[in-house]
């Protein structure tokens, strides 16, 4: 054999050498990912199933929580005349709104705890103030099945007062829902590192089809 021949062949060999390896490599790669990912998910628990629900938004449509499904969303109670956490709550949604601007995949849903005060035009004016998108619901309704739904169905606190006042009580938390409509987790909606937290819990859900 000659030593062109020796050359080339040598060559050959290394060239498939190194294919190999960097497929080892890959493949190693892509396991590891998977690995994470389970894992990820695996770390999210399994609460309540989200009952029926039909409520108004800051546009007056009615949006039902049939409508919700085959969606990962992020629900959470609030009301406007909130001298407290709500508006760090509001500000958290309007973050995680931007982040998915291009993407269909997540719904926000803020339901209110004083439906008396809180019309749809009232919430129309909050969600334009933080610049909400058509994923954004502000919803309103009937007293009694809003907090049915806040503290049997989300299993939140909430007080009702007789009138909403300074020390009026209710959860600050979020509830990430998925695509069956079963909550995944519970977040501090007034923690500064609530949205980074949601954003991969949330990449994580779409990333296996919501579930």
């Amino acid at each position: 054999m000659s030593f062109a021949v020796h050359r080339v062949l040598r060559r050959v060999l290394l060239g498939v050498l190194l294919t190999t390896i960097g497929a080892v490599i890959v493949a190693f790669a892509y396991e590891s990912w998977k690995s994470s990912e389970q894992k990820g998910l695996s770390l999210l628990n399994r609460f309540n199933t989200v009952p029926d629900f039909s409520f108004v938004d800051q546009d007056g449509k009615t949006v039902a929580e049939s409508d919700l499904k085959g969606k990962v969303w992020v629900a959470d109670f609030i009301f406007t005349r909130c001298p407290g956490p709500c508006p760090i709550m509001n500000s958290r949604y309007a973050e995680l709104d931007r982040n998915f601007q291009k993407s269909g995949q997540l719904k926000l849903v803020s339901f209110t705890v004083d439906p008396e005060f809180d019309t749809s035009t009232i919430l129309k004016r909050c969600a334009t103030k933080y610049e909400a998108s058509n994923r954004w619901h502000f919803l309103t309704g009937e007293k009694d099945k809003l907090y049915g739904l806040a503290i049997e169905g989300f299993q939140l606190a909430i007080q009702d007062p007789k009138s909403v006042a300074s020390d009026f009580v209710h959860s600050t938390k979020f509830a990430l829902v998925d695509a069956d409509g079963v909550i995944r987790g519970y977040y501090d909606g007034t923690s500064p590192e609530v949205v980074q937290k949601l954003l991969t819990d949330i990449g994580s859900l779409l990333r296996c089809g919501g579930r």
